[in-house]
């Protein structure tokens, strides 16, 4: 039956391996593409400020602050866009370092984790004080 026990905890534990593998592959993918949208919304960002920016220079009614607060609104709304994305990123790669975590503790050898009682071993789940003299053997 050990045997047995043991078979059936290595295949958990490949199991757990695969999902964990798969998972942290996801992951990756996952801040990939997050890194890729960042990188769109940057140049997005570049078009959009060069656009305003050959506009405003055709404009001359408008005085130089409302040119600069235009622009400013541009760069707040793209700062923003991308820190979206980057509490993503952050989380994702928080899931990435808790799925590591929990492989390394797995991987810690448990003291004594071998240890087997011998057949003269008592054990009892309550506290001490709680136990019966029947539990003792002795009756009354």
């Amino acid at each position: 039956m050990s045997g047995t026990d043991s078979f059936m905890e290595k295949m958990k534990k490949a199991g757990r391996n695969i999902v964990d593998t798969g998972a942290k592959t996801m992951l990756k993918t996952d801040i990939v593409f997050l890194e890729r949208e960042i990188k769109s919304r940057k140049q997005q960002f570049g078009v959009e400020v060069y656009e305003l920016m050959e506009q405003l220079e055709v404009d001359t009614g408008m005085s130089t602050e409302e040119k600069e607060a235009k622009i400013r609104l541009a760069f707040d709304r793209a700062r923003k866009d991308i820190a979206v994305v980057q509490a993503k990123i952050e989380c994702k790669e928080e899931e990435m370092t808790v799925l590591n975590e929990s492989k390394q503790n797995e991987a810690t050898p448990i003291p004594n984790a071998g240890y087997q009682q011998g057949p003269n071993h008592v054990i009892t789940t309550g506290h001490p004080g709680d136990v019966t003299d029947s539990e003792y053997g002795m009756t009354k």
